[in-house]
Order: C-alpha cells, then sequence, then structure tokens
C-alpha cells in the first residue's frame, strides 16, 4: 500500500470513527426520575369552598439530544394530592399522563394537567387544571416548574 492509499484509509477510518461517535452522542438517553412537590390553593366552584392541597408528581423523562441543538422528550407524570377544604371536606386527587415533544434546548414547553379531585364526603367532586413548565438545557438539565391551578365542577 502506498502512502496515498495508507492516508486514504486512515482518513476514511476517521471520518467513520467520527460519525459513529455522532450518532452515539445524537441517540444517547438522559433518563430523569423525580419527585416535584406539589401543594397550592384551588377554589371548589362546585360549592365555593377553598381547598389546600399537597402531594408529590412522580415525573419521569427519557431525553434524546440530536447534536443540533433541538431534543426528543418523552415524559409521564404521575400525581397524587391529598386536600382539606375550609368546609371542612376531604379530598383525593390522582392523575397520570403521558407527554411527547420536540423542541429545542433553552425553550419551554408547556402542558395542561387535569386530575379529578374526589370527595371523601358529601362535597361535590371537581377538576383541578394544573400548567406544567418543562425546559431542557443544553446539558441534559430539566427543570420542571408547576404553577396556575385553576378549577370546574364535573359533569
Amino acid at each position: 500500500m502506498n502512502r496515498t492509499e495508507r492516508v486514504g484509509v486512515v482518513a476514511c477510518s476517521l471520518a467513520v470513527t467520527a460519525l459513529l461517535l455522532i450518532a452515539v452522542n445524537a441517540l444517547a438517553a438522559v433518563v430523569i426520575n423525580v419527585d416535584v412537590p406539589v401543594s397550592g390553593l384551588v377554589f371548589n366552584p362546585c360549592n365555593g369552598e377553598t381547598v389546600t392541597f399537597n402531594g408529590v408528581d412522580h415525573f419521569t423523562a427519557n431525553l434524546t439530544f440530536d447534536g443540533a441543538g433541538a431534543f426528543h422528550l418523552r415524559t409521564h407524570d404521575n400525581i397524587h394530592v391529598t386536600a382539606t377544604g375550609d368546609q371542612g371536606n376531604s379530598y383525593e386527587g390522582n392523575q397520570e399522563d403521558n407527554n411527547e415533544v420536540n423542541g429545542r434546548v433553552g425553550v419551554e414547553q408547556a402542558f395542561v394537567l387535569t386530575f379529578s379531585e374526589i370527595s371523601k364526603g358529601a362535597a361535590p367532586n371537581f377538576e383541578v387544571h394544573v400548567l406544567e413548565h418543562v425546559t431542557v438545557n443544553a446539558d441534559g438539565t430539566v427543570t420542571v416548574i408547576i404553577d396556575h391551578f385553576t378549577a370546574n365542577c364535573r359533569g
């Protein structure tokens, strides 16, 4: 093999290696598994009761970067809260969902989550709507902020 052929083989090998590294980095997934505390006040519009709730959003995500500043994010939320109203009523709420989004790093994505507050007595059940903000940074850090609770009567 002459010098030109050796240089060609080395260059080709380096190119293949670089392509493989880019493909591996693009496919490497970051897995997030966190518990996000959830608490606040919401108004039960069905009976005029102010309801204080607290619980946990068990948030999992699988995050893949494409190497060009974009990402694919698959999330799973599993929220459980308990609540007490100012009229003495007790409630329990559960919610579970899956979301998928393709986005750009550093750009906030917003999701609306809906879950039912089920009365443990005679008070009417109602639905709570939650605005969840998810931001993915270039280093793979995922920030989840849950806020803006609203409610409406069921049925």
